[in-house]
């Protein structure tokens, strides 16, 4: 094999492996309440959670506030009303579960 070669195939195959693991950071979408959520992604099943506080007993309680699905930066689906939106939480996760915090609800 040509050394041209070997280095067009390594290359590509750098591209292709950092194509595939690499991603955006990862958000998921504040509301203020439960209805604020379900307005925003129109009643979708099991798309709004309660943002839970952990205490420095290892207990968690509700904030009142809720947690609208995991997306993308730069590929948030659209919905119907972001103003209901209060602020915008980075989703952290790392090892082998880091690509599942991706929404994949389509859209």
């Amino acid at each position: 094999m040509k050394k041209s070669n070997i280095v067009f195939t390594t290359l590509l195959t750098g591209g292709v492996l950092y194509s595939v693991l690499h991603h955006n950071p990862v958000y998921r979408d504040l509301y203020a309440n439960r209805e604020d959520c379900l307005k925003d992604w129109g009643n979708t099943p099991n798309a709004c959670e309660p943002e839970s506080t952990t205490s420095s007993s290892g207990g968690g309680s509700s904030s009142g506030r809720y947690r609208g699905p995991s997306y993308e930066d730069g590929s948030r689906p659209k919905t119907a009303q972001t103003y209901q939106v209060q602020s915008r939480q980075l989703v952290t996760r790392g090892g082998f579960g880091h690509s599942g915090a991706r929404f994949s609800g389509g859209g």
